[in-house]
């Protein structure tokens, strides 16, 4: 159904087209009804549109049409000026588009009031891209400013303003788009002085969904369970991040508008998926040691140290080719298999290997203190202080 006429969209992109007008003269009585006939096919739209039931795609798909009918003009003034640029009646030509353009922005406006849900999923007009970009902008500088003030990580700000930057430079952005853009910088500068956590918080309300930014959870509770030894409390902190993520997402925040997924949704399924997982983990731990009868039958050993100094104890033994550099992988899941701590019943490899390198200093004193009681004993048993 087309509520602006086929008269009306080839009038525009054929009979006023810059091409049409080379080398021709154009009457005053020619100008005057260029001017009646759009007036007059504009004015017919609106009561056409109120006297009919449309359905919602239709009504998009008649403000899409003015909205294209609008850059067509407006491509006329500016992108294809100089095909008119020696034309004898340039001035008039010019100001009888932005006549025209005038007429259809004002069309575009009424529409939108009339159906700013329709409307809002439209991309904006040319003629108002610039003003409307222009205004995101100044807001996004005024929100890095503050955000830079805060005591936030530069990974983490660097995600989030380049995400907001992409947003605003999105191609055809339309005006939920940049309604989404300013609620979400407004919440942000609102929020006052944030930290990490904070900020991920509303983000994650908020329903910032870019690559980036989802990629960062993930990549932060990777590193969580990395640094956690125990399957068991791997599972604890995968339902606690759960229960969080869910009553961030029970506050209703806003909705990106052109996604199909929710952030929530996709966060969510990860933390499935590893819980899962991890379950399955456990299941397989406790089915090759036959749980704890076979730990007393010693199919697994209590090693009396804390996963951080078993891993450091491991990598000395490495180093020094006590135990050859080799597959180290599954040397440390032979080691997590069949040895278990007294605050970590299942050990995790994976965390057993990265502990044996990321090391604190305070568990480094600590082995060291192991180890010279371990000279000491062998001085003390085989009489070894005063041998050369």
């Amino acid at each position: 159904m087309n509520f602006i006429t086929i008269q009306l969209q080839q009038f525009v992109r054929e009979s006023i087209s810059p091409q049409r007008f080379i080398g021709k003269q154009i009457s005053s009585d020619e100008f005057i009804k260029w001017k009646n006939f759009v007036e007059k096919e504009i004015a017919s739209v609106n009561p056409a549109v109120l006297n009919s039931k449309l359905h919602k795609r239709d009504i998009a798909v008649l403000i899409s049409q003015a909205v294209d009918l609008s850059n067509t003009v407006n491509s006329y003034v500016f992108k294809r000026s100089s095909i008119l640029r020696n034309h004898i009646q340039a001035s008039v030509i010019k100001e009888h588009y932005n006549y025209t353009l005038c007429l259809f922005e004002g069309l575009i406006k009424e529409l939108n009031d009339l159906f700013p849900n329709e409307a809002g999923a439209v991309k904006i007009s040319n003629p108002n891209l610039f003003e409307t970009i222009s205004s995101l902008k100044m807001h996004y500088y005024k929100l890095d400013r503050h955000l830079q003030n805060s005591d936030i990580e530069k990974d983490l700000l660097d995600i989030v303003m380049a995400g907001i930057l992409k947003l605003i430079r999105k191609k055809n952005i339309t005006r939920n788009d940049t309604l989404y853009i300013n609620s979400l910088i407004t919440f942000l500068l609102d929020g006052g002085s944030l930290n990490n956590q904070q900020l991920t918080d509303l983000l994650i309300i908020h329903d910032f969904n870019t690559p980036n930014f989802y990629l960062y959870n993930v990549n932060s509770w990777k590193n969580r369970l990395e640094d956690i030894p125990g399957l068991h409390e791997q599972r604890e902190m995968l339902l606690l991040e759960k229960d969080r993520l869910y009553n961030l997402f029970i506050e209703k925040g806003l909705v990106m508008p052109f996604i199909k997924k929710s952030l929530f949704i996709e966060l969510d399924e990860f933390l499935n998926e590893k819980y899962s997982v991890t379950k399955q983990m456990v299941k397989l731990t406790r089915k090759l040691i036959q749980d704890n009868e076979k730990t007393k039958a010693g199919t697994r050993f209590l090693i009396n140290m804390p996963v951080a100094q078993f891993g450091l104890f491991i990598r000395i033994q490495i180093e020094k080719g006590l135990l050859v550099k080799e597959n180290i992988g599954e040397l440390f899941k032979f080691f997590a298999t069949h040895f278990y701590t007294p605050n970590a019943l299942y050990i995790s490899a994976d965390s057993l290997q990265k502990k044996s390198t990321d090391v604190e200093f305070a568990t480094a004193q600590k082995l060291k203190a192991q180890l010279i009681a371990m000279l000491n004993w062998l001085n003390t048993t085989y009489n070894l202080s005063n041998y050369n």
